[in-house]
């Protein structure tokens, strides 16, 4: 029982890294989303989409086995609720980048019909001379209006956008949180990571001292 839940949970943890790398990939697009969406766009979203349904499926598995086993450690039990709360933490993620990317997609969208709009009106304008004084201020009082709109609705996409960014900021701070505390309480980890940290700044201390001996030879032996 014990083999087949490790077995299942590094299944999950696989999958987690991949998520998470295929989410910073996608992200991207919401700084440079285009009008219409890229092939590649569509790929990252379908794969994102298939991987959280595997993690689904695998998290599921792991609950199966706590539950078959009544005397399961208090730690697997403390694991597959961490693998539960990353799987919702990153349909979040995902279902926050979409939200984002389409708001800058309607943003861009909008701004190109309003430009359109705009031209076309100048060109009308250009080619059918007004009848009189009063058309024409009534023409440039609908264009300033349309100024007016086009101005208010990408302050309104703008401050949406900003509180997207802020909530994503949010989950990965709240991410980064959770992987410090879990180095806490593993005490064994935290150890190995500063005997590696240890072991590089001697074996960098023995390679300066080699080259600076090196040097010193070439220098009095020359």
């Amino acid at each position: 029982m014990s083999q087949s839940f490790v077995t299942v949970r590094s299944q999950a943890i696989s999958l987690e890294s991949q998520v998470e790398s295929l989410l910073s990939k996608y992200s991207t697009f919401a700084q440079t989303t285009s009008s219409e969406q890229t092939s590649q766009e569509k790929r990252l979203d379908t794969q994102l989409e298939e991987l959280l349904g595997q993690r689904r499926d695998v998290v599921e598995k792991l609950g199966t086995i706590c539950d078959e086993n009544p005397t399961i450690s208090a730690s697997k039990l403390s694991q597959l609720q961490r693998h539960r709360e990353m799987l919702k933490e990153h349909w979040q993620n995902l279902r926050n980048i979409r939200s984002s990317i389409q708001q800058e997609r309607n943003r861009l969208n909008l701004l190109f019909s309003v430009k359109s709009d705009i031209a076309q009106q100048r060109t009308t304008d250009d080619t059918v001379p007004f009848e009189d004084d009063e058309d024409y201020y009534r023409g440039e009082s609908r264009r300033v209006d349309q100024s007016h709109n086009l101005v208010d609705r990408l302050i309104s996409q703008a401050w949406e956008t900003r509180d997207q960014f802020s909530a994503q900021s949010n989950l990965l701070q709240s991410g980064s949180n959770r992987i410090l505390q879990n180095l806490r309480r593993v005490p064994s980890i935290n150890q190995l990571i500063t005997r590696i940290g240890t072991r590089r700044r001697k074996n960098a201390l023995i390679m300066a001292s080699v080259i600076v001996i090196c040097i010193l030879l070439l220098f009095f032996t020359w």
